[in-house]
Parts: structure tokens; C-alpha cells; sequence
């Protein structure tokens, strides 16, 4: 048995059958050596999923023998390729804001589409088991929109700018269906040349590059699965799978009309070839049942087929596609075509199915199925030959732990950093936050310093994200550091404002601008932090000075004014709390000053208004000191009356602003003191009565003062 390296093994695991095909490369292409095809005996596959490895890899072990029997070539290597069982295509975003405005290079878009890929791979831990990223491998991805500075850009590279991001669509699929077919083919004896994805891999040879630019749906609907892919814009743009396809007919067949799966299967085949089928059920009875009834009777899972690729189709894509191309064996299904123009709502001409029998690149028959149901395996084979990098499946060490990577193309660092679940962004250098504060209602923003940016080594020398990795390399990546977070005192966010010095009464005093934060006093060094709200007032009035330097309010700076009633009569009375002068000259509180000036003010006296100071010389005390014969006495006036705010009041009383005062003069004769004092003149005189007022002769009837002298006596008393 002969080696040869200029063939190609590729194998179908589908869910119904297993597809071998040997093909050898010619000039045009691959021509068909030799082909096989089992039917699995039992359900050993499901939903495209392995269900039972062993029974799987004894197929593929007899694939293997007849094929290397009908050669004569050993098979060693093989291709092979994914269904898509719960594939996940989900899109990522991710921007990045450079510092200053700079030229966008290789390395940046780089770093901005890988960070994109592992914002969609972070929503892979959804769901009720909450799956985490790592269950899952980075397929690829495709991009959506560039922009910059918040335009779209058809390339992002030596474009200028300050903001770059990007939207995309990755694509993940689950370890487990990797890693179930790796064990069939290892159990198989083989090793792996390549895997791709079914999807991918008819994509290859039905749709051309050139055609990549329309609008289409690739719809493959084999036995289990049906997978979808899109193309738009000159590439695949995503990839999704509905877990229904051919097997929902052939089990409504069986239910309906008690036969086994196998039965079921030619049954189905046949509805488009005759009008008529015979069968025998499980009770051995033979009956014959037009292909029109059966069709009939299977037309209501047709539609819900049919409804639910529409909608995956929909979903992916935004809206219907130009149009539908539809492979493998579950496209024949009778009225599977129409149903699907109808869900998506397109003309019937615009949904085909490819019947695989003219293949662009391949020559032959695979023998055992249709030619759309060789369209797979066919496209793994060209894919395989196509395929620049065969090691797909690589073990290598990461920060000294051991990776198993498996990988659509030639592994790169960043397949490494995405299955890994490093953060990408971390390799970047991150400025540390920045620090931000008000000042005077105006943001003011500290940045942080840079940071320093991470290393990635391969085997000891060192690489890039887009660095080509191989079987057994050791990698160590150190993430790069955040810079420190911002920090600054108050001089850094305010400008630089002059100072002045004048003279205030005599001392010399440098006067800048006042500076608050937070509502509280501060100075030019007082340290920020993240928040602050920073205020600063220029002094420049003498009522500036003297409230903001001397820290006398305002208030009591202005003169001070009260108005009240005296007798009906309304009345002001001003004061000015201190006396200011600006260069030897009277001021006023809005005069500026200037560098060199010379301030005195001086606090007058703070003495409140009274009553009697409103009364002045008019005001008769209510109550006399008289000194009578030698004996001070007090004698209160007669008609006397003063009243504030219809109270009695007195003459050291306040005054406030809205009193109201009412006042009356009173006094009092000599007589009059006399009786109060009860004082009675002698009626027998021994001498001539004398009366005397300040050393002078007076009159009963006189009035007094206050501080008046009065005397009585007789002269011979005297004597």
C-alpha cells in the first residue's frame, strides 16, 4: 500500500450517513479517486451532534478500509468539518480614544478588532447553565463598520485621528462538537489535516469570491441540522444553525405510518421520483400509499421547516437576502423550496437548490447519494487543499499552563490570548484615570499618567498579537500596567492671576485673588481631589479689600439707616459704620484700587441711637434733682409723657427701625415741689421770708430745672 501526499481524504460525519471521498490534485483542480457511503446503523448522531463516539469512529474505521482497499493508498491524514450544533455568531464592538490625535496604524486595528471579538465572546455566558467563554471556540470574525471620529471609514489604517472603533461579527463554536470528532478520529486511526465548517466548506465551491458581494443565503438542510451562512459585501459576514432539517420529515413518516427509520428514509427519497410507494409496517403488513397523500400528510413540519430557516435567515442577516442557495439532501424535500420563498417573501427564482452536479474546481461522482448531498464533502476537500496552514490543532504553553488551540486558519498570538480569556486591551498601555474638578462652573480635567505597554515573548523573543505561533511554542504575555490616576493642587487648574500691594492703615499687604473649595478657603497648594468644585474671586474694590482681605462683611461696611415716627413725624437717621479713605481722599466701597495704593479706614463708634439722642436739647427729664436748702431730693415733672410703640418708655431707650414715639415736655414750679416734699412756710416769721433760686430771689410760681438750687429761710434764721 502505496503513500501519496498529492491526495486528499475528506469525510461527511453527517447525521444519517458517513461520506468518504480520496481525491487526487490535477491541474483544474481535485478529481474523485474513489468514494464511499455508510448509513449509520443506529442514532448515533444527533442534531449533527455525536451521540456515540464508538459507533461513529467503527463507520469511519470501515470508510477508511474500503477506500484505502479500492486505492491502494494508506490514509493517514483526513479533513474533515464542523456541522455548526449551536453555533453562536454575535457582535462585538469596542473603541479607543488615543490621547492626541495620531496616525492610525496596523498595530492599532489590530488591537481594536481583537478587543471587538472578545466583547462578543464575553456574551457567550448566557443562559441558564451560564456557559462560560472558554466552553467555546473563536472561529473568526467579519467586520461590520470602521469609524473614525465617529465617521465611517471603508479602512481605518493612516487614516488621522483621535477616537477609532469598529463593529463586528464573531463567530464561536462549542468544544464539544470539536472535541467529539477529534476523538472519532483518533479512535479511527487518523490524524486531522484540517477541520472547517460544513458552511464554510460549500461556500468554497458554490459560491465564487466574485459573487461575495451579493446578498446570499447559503442555506445547507441536511439530516439533523440545517446551516445557514451569509454573504454581503464581498465576504461571510455570520453563520447560524437550526436544529431541524430532514430527520423532522422522516420522523413524521415513521409515526404516521408505523415504520422504521430506514424505511422512512427511502420512503422520503422517493416522494419526488414516484406516485406511488409500497411499504411494510411493523406489523409486517405490505400497503401501497400515493406519494401525494404522504406529502400531504408531512406538509405541516415542511412549513414550520421551512418557517424556522426563514427565521434564523432573518435574524442574521436583518432582512431577506437577494437570495437563497440550498444544498444537501434535506433540499429535496418537496415543497421545502416554495415554502422558504414564501416565508421570506422573495420570488420563487430567487431560492434554488444546487444539485451538485457541475462543481467548480471538482470532477466525479460520489455513488450512494445526490449530487447536492456531495457538495460538503467536496468542499472539504478543496478546503483542505486550499488550506496555506494543515496545523490547525496545536498544543503550546501560556504563561507556563498548557493550551490545546484549535484554529480556522495559521494560529496567531491572538487565538492564543482569545482562548486563553485574556483581556487584549490589557496588553495596551492604560492611561490611569483622570482627575476632574469645577472651577468657577467650568470642567477642568487632570489626566493620568500613561502607563506602560505589555510584552508578548515566543519562546524567548519577542512578538505582537499578530505573530505566528506553531506546535509546542511557549508564550508569556505581561499585561501592561495602568498609569497613575490624576492629581494636581489648585495652581494647576486656575490661571495665573497678578498679585498687587498696597498699604492698609500703614501695613503693607499683597493682595491676590481669593481661592474656595468646596465653600471653604483655600490656597493656591491645597491638594485636588476627584470632584472638587474650585471658586476664586479678584479683588478689586476697596469693598473688595475689605471684606475678602480684612474679612469685614459687607454689610457693616455701608451705612447703617433707621427710620421711626417721632409725634406723627417720620424720621431718618444715618451713620457710617467706618471711615474710609483711598489715597488721603474720602472713598466709597466701589472705588478699585490699584498697585500702590494707600487704604485707611477706621471704625467709628458703634454707639446705638437712643430716644435722647432724637430729643436733644427739648427734652425735659421726667424726673428733677433739685437741691433744696442744702439736701439734693428728686422730684418728678408734672405732664411729662413718653411713649414707645404705645408703651411707656425711657430716655436711654433704643430706637429701632419702625418705632414710633410719642413724646410730651413736662416740668415743675416751686410750689409744687414744696408740696411734694411736703414742705410748709412758716406762718410766724421772726424775719423776712427769703426765697432764692441759684443764689438769686425767686417766685413761688417759678418752674425749676433739673439742678436747680432753692433755698428758704428768714433773715433773722439767717442771723
Amino acid at each position: 500500500m502505496e503513500m501519496r501526499e498529492d491526495v486528499v481524504f475528506a469525510l461527511d460525519i453527517g447525521t444519517r450517513t458517513v461520506v468518504g471521498a480520496v481525491l487526487e490534485g490535477t491541474e483544474d483542480g481535485l478529481e474523485l479517486i474513489a468514494s464511499e457511503v455508510i448509513e449509520h446503523k443506529s442514532r448515533s448522531m444527533l442534531d449533527g451532534q455525536i451521540h456515540n463516539v464508538s459507533d461513529v469512529a467503527e463507520q469511519v474505521k470501515e470508510i477508511k478500509r474500503r477506500l484505502e482497499e479500492k486505492t491502494n493508498i494508506q490514509l493517514k491524514k483526513v479533513g474533515i468539518a464542523a456541522a455548526g450544533r449551536a453555533l453562536k455568531t454575535l457582535t462585538g464592538h469596542h473603541k479607543i480614544e488615543f490621547k492626541n490625535k495620531k496616525e492610525v496604524d496596523v498595530d492599532d486595528v489590530k488591537m481594536l478588532e481583537f478587543a471587538a471579538v472578545q466583547d462578543a465572546q464575553k456574551r457567550l455566558a448566557v443562559g441558564k447553565d451560564r456557559d462560560k467563554a472558554s466552553g467555546y471556540h473563536f472561529v473568526g470574525y467579519t467586520l461590520l463598520q470602521s469609524k473614525l471620529d465617529g465617521i465611517k471609514v471603508g479602512s481605518l489604517i493612516s487614516q488621522s485621528g483621535k477616537v477609532i472603533e469598529v463593529d463586528l461579527i464573531a463567530t464561536f463554536l462549542p468544544r464539544i462538537v470539536v472535541d467529539s470528532l477529534l476523538t472519532v478520529i483518533r479512535q479511527a486511526d487518523l490524524e486531522v489535516d484540517h477541520l472547517t465548517l460544513e458552511p464554510i466548506a460549500a461556500a468554497n465551491i458554490i459560491v465564487p469570491q466574485q459573487m461575495y458581494n451579493f446578498n446570499l443565503a447559503l442555506v445547507d438542510i441536511g439530516a439533523g441540522t440545517s446551516d445557514i451562512a451569509i454573504t454581503r459585501d464581498g465576504a461571510i459576514i455570520g453563520y447560524d444553525m437550526v436544529p431541524v432539517a430532514g430527520d423532522e420529515i422522516t420522523e413524521a413518516i415513521c409515526e404516521n405510518y408505523m415504520v422504521d427509520y430506514h424505511t422512512a428514509e427511502r420512503i422520503k427519497r422517493e416522494l419526488t421520483s414516484q406516485e406511488e410507494v409500497e411499504v411494510k409496517d411493523i406489523l409486517d403488513q405490505t400497503v401501497a400509499i400515493s406519494t401525494a397523500s404522504i406529502i400531504k400528510m408531512i406538509e405541516s413540519k415542511i412549513d414550520k421547516l421551512a418557517e424556522l430557516i426563514a427565521q434564523a435567515i432573518l435574524k442574521l442577516n436583518s432582512r431577506a437576502p437577494q437570495a437563497v442557495i440550498c444544498i444537501g439532501g434535506g433540499s429535496l424535500t418537496p415543497l421545502l423550496k416554495e415554502k422558504l420563498a414564501q416565508q421570506l417573501e422573495l420570488p420563487i427564482n430567487r431560492v434554488g437548490v444546487k444539485d451538485g452536479k457541475e462543481i467548480q474546481g471538482v470532477t466525479g461522482k460520489i455513488e450512494g447519494i445526490s449530487g447536492t448531498q456531495s457538495i460538503t464533502p467536496f468542499g472539504i476537500a478543496m478546503s483542505c487543499k486550499i488550506n496555506k496552514s494543515r496545523a490547525n490543532f496545536i498544543d503550546i504553553q501560556l504563561n507556563k499552563d498548557p493550551l490545546h488551540l484549535f484554529t480556522l486558519t495559521e494560529p496567531k498570538v491572538s487565538d492564543a490570548l482569545l482562548a486563553a480569556e485574556l483581556d487584549i486591551k490589557a496588553l495596551k498601555a492604560t492611561p490611569g484615570l483622570a482627575l476632574g474638578v469645577e472651577v468657577n462652573g467650568n470642567l477642568k480635567m487632570i489626566p493620568g499618567t500613561m502607563g506602560t505597554s505589555g510584552k508578548v515573548y515566543i519562546n524567548g523573543e519577542e512578538g505582537n498579537i499578530d505573530s505566528q505561533i506553531k506546535q509546542g511554542d511557549s508564550l508569556e504575555v505581561q499585561l501592561g500596567d495602568r498609569g497613575k490616576a490624576g492629581e494636581g493642587i489648585i495652581a494647576d487648574v486656575v490661571a495665573d492671576l497678578p498679585t498687587r500691594e498696597i498699604s492698609i492703615n500703614g501695613d503693607k499687604v499683597t493682595i491676590g485673588a481669593i481661592y474656595y473649595k468646596n465653600g471653604k478657603q483655600a490656597n493656591l497648594n491645597s491638594k485636588l481631589a476627584d470632584g472638587d468644585k474650585i471658586e476664586y474671586t479678584i479683588v478689586q474694590t476697596v469693598g473688595d479689600v475689605l471684606q475678602d482681605i480684612m474679612d469685614i462683611p459687607v454689610t457693616q461696611l455701608k451705612k447703617s439707616k433707621i427710620t421711626y415716627i417721632l409725634n406723627d413725624e417720620e424720621r431718618e437717621y444715618r451713620r457710617q459704620n467706618y471711615r474710609l479713605e483711598l489715597n488721603g481722599q474720602a472713598a466709597t466701597l466701589e472705588m478699585e484700587i490699584d498697585d500702590g495704593d494707600e487704604l485707611i479706614f477706621i471704625e467709628n463708634s458703634k454707639k446705638r441711637l437712643k430716644i435722647e439722642d432724637v430729643l436733644g436739647e427739648d427734652a425735659t427729664l421726667a424726673n428733677l434733682n433739685i437741691i433744696f436748702n442744702d439736701k439734693p431730693i428728686t422730684v418728678p415733672a408734672k405732664d411729662y409723657k413718653l411713649i414707645k410703640n404705645n408703651k411707656p418708655a425711657q430716655l436711654d431707650d433704643l430706637i429701632n427701625t419702625g418705632d414710633v414715639i410719642e413724646y410730651q415736655s413736662g416740668g415743675i414750679r416751686l410750689n409744687q415741689l414744696l408740696d411734694y416734699i411736703n414742705y410748709k412756710i412758716p406762718t410766724s416769721l421772726s424775719g423776712k421770708l427769703i426765697i432764692e433760686r441759684n443764689g438769686k430771689k425767686a417766685q413761688l410760681i417759678e418752674p425749676l430745672s433739673d439742678g436747680d438750687q432753692v433755698k428758704i429761710y428768714t433773715e433773722s434764721f439767717r442771723d
